[in-house]
């Protein structure tokens, strides 16, 4: 499963160059996406991408950071599934109406460096 640490930090790494390069297209590209997608299938994608970091994080050198990684993952996608107070639509609406540019670089530059580490720790 090794593989899939390769696959997520590649896909994590492109994310971050894109959040970093194209901030607005990024935030538009964002919402249609969301809008399309849901809150239950956005938990359940979470939830399994969480599930298959744990499981491949075995055969790495840092299988304790990449599990950590993880079980935060699937947490996001359980709060998302029972949504409770309504979270899922206040931090969709928070990232994309309210979120300045800088934040969206940020979570670009800390993507990029957790997507390296992953990478290296495969």
């Amino acid at each position: 499963m090794t593989w899939f640490i390769y696959l997520f930090s590649t896909v994590w790494i492109a994310c971050g160059v894109f959040l970093i390069l194209y901030t607005e297209q990024c935030r538009e590209t964002i919402g249609k996406a969301m809008e399309r997608f849901g809150r239950v299938p956005a938990a359940a994608t979470a939830a399994v991408i969480g599930l298959l970091l744990v499981i491949s994080a075995r055969g790495s050198l840092n299988a304790g950071v990449i599990v950590f990684i993880g079980l935060l993952a699937m947490v996001k996608g359980a709060v998302f599934f029972w949504n409770p107070s309504n979270l899922y639509d206040k931090t969709i609406h928070w990232w994309l109406k309210e979120a300045t540019d800088q934040t969206f670089r940020l979570t670009g530059i800390i993507t990029i460096v957790l997507g390296t580490a992953l990478l290296s720790w495969a």
